[in-house]
């Protein structure tokens, strides 16, 4: 029996080689180019030469932008001239006389104020000088011809003028008469203001390339 399973062995193998030297070599050929092409109208795996020639297409690319086109830019158009604005200072000057040694103006004299309100109201500054005459020392002037000029402006705020008020005030000065009559004394017993306006006057014609 032994002898038989043995003899079963070697034919077996024998069978065995003989049959892996009846397999045919199988040459090694070159790799086949796999790729995605544009087959039946939709993109589709293809290999070798059932790959269609490389298109924008068949490989799915994106043109690169072009250069984008040059927009003419817009002739300048010249601008209507412009009037230029000129301003300029306007003075309204008023005066208010006083009696000889008194800092308060009389009620004639207050009416004076009362018809300057309405121009008052509309300066962008205002001016108060206060003026004495000739008789008595200098320093009591001066100070008599500061008293005026303050209580103009005091008058002023109270009916309600809100622009800048400039006092300036020098005795035994700046005489309207340097006589040393009575009329002229009384001229020269005063304090006068000065309302500055601006003025707008419509000058030179500008156009956008600076010609007048």
């Amino acid at each position: 029996m032994a002898i038989l399973t043995r003899a079963l062995i070697i034919v077996g193998a024998i069978f065995t080689l003989a049959g892996c030297g009846a397999i045919p070599e199988v040459q090694p050929t070159e790799a086949v180019r796999h790729g995605i092409g544009w087959l039946n109208r939709q993109f589709e795996t293809c290999a070798g030469a059932n790959c269609p020639q490389p298109t924008q297409k068949t490989l799915a690319r994106v043109g690169l932008p072009r250069k984008p086109l040059a927009i003419p830019l817009p002739e300048p158009v010249e601008t209507a001239p412009s009037i230029k604005e000129i301003v300029s200072e306007e003075i309204v000057a008023q005066t208010i006389r006083f009696a000889f040694g008194q800092y308060l103006p009389a009620d004639s004299e207050l009416k004076s104020l009362r018809d300057l309100m309405p121009q008052a109201r509309k300066a962008i500054r205002i001016e108060v000088l206060g003026r004495t005459d000739d008789i008595g020392s200098k320093p009591y002037n001066d100070r008599l011809a500061r008293q005026r000029a303050e209580g103009v402006r005091d008058w002023l705020i109270r009916h309600g003028i809100r622009a800048p008020i400039e006092v300036r005030a020098e005795g035994r000065c700046c005489y309207l008469d340097p006589a040393t009559t009575e009329t002229a004394r009384r001229s020269n017993r005063r304090v006068e203001i000065r309302l500055v306006h601006p003025v707008a006057k419509r000058d030179a014609v500008i156009n956008s390339k600076g010609a007048q």
